[in-house]
Formats: C-alpha cells, structure tokens, sequence
C-alpha cells in the first residue's frame, strides 16, 4: 500500500466568483428615473382604480 502527498500548488484552484462592473452614472441615472415613473404610474393607477372603482386595464 501506498500513499501520495499533493501540495496545493497542484490542485485546480476554485474559480473566484466574478464581479459585476459597477454601472456609470448615466446607467444609474437612467435605472432610477425608470423607478420613479413606475411607481409614479402605480400610484396614478391606484388612486384610479380607487375613485372610480374599477381597473382600466382589466
């Protein structure tokens, strides 16, 4: 019977996890308008449907 040693350096590291860039400014901005006009229009809906009592949509 035998036995085998391996130091580390023969292994295969595992793949480090990968970073996602981090967005500019203008993609930022971009994503933040985008938030605001959507709950924006939620908002707008909501208060439609409540006055009116029904969904426009459906």
């Amino acid at each position: 019977m035998s036995a085998v040693t391996y130091t580390t350096k023969t292994f295969a590291s595992a793949p480090k996890a990968a970073v996602a860039p981090k967005k500019g400014f203008f993609a930022r901005l971009m994503e933040a308008i985008v938030a605001a006009r959507m709950e924006q229009a939620e908002r707008e809906l909501a208060r439609y449907v409540q006055l009116n009592g029904r969904d426009p949509i459906a």
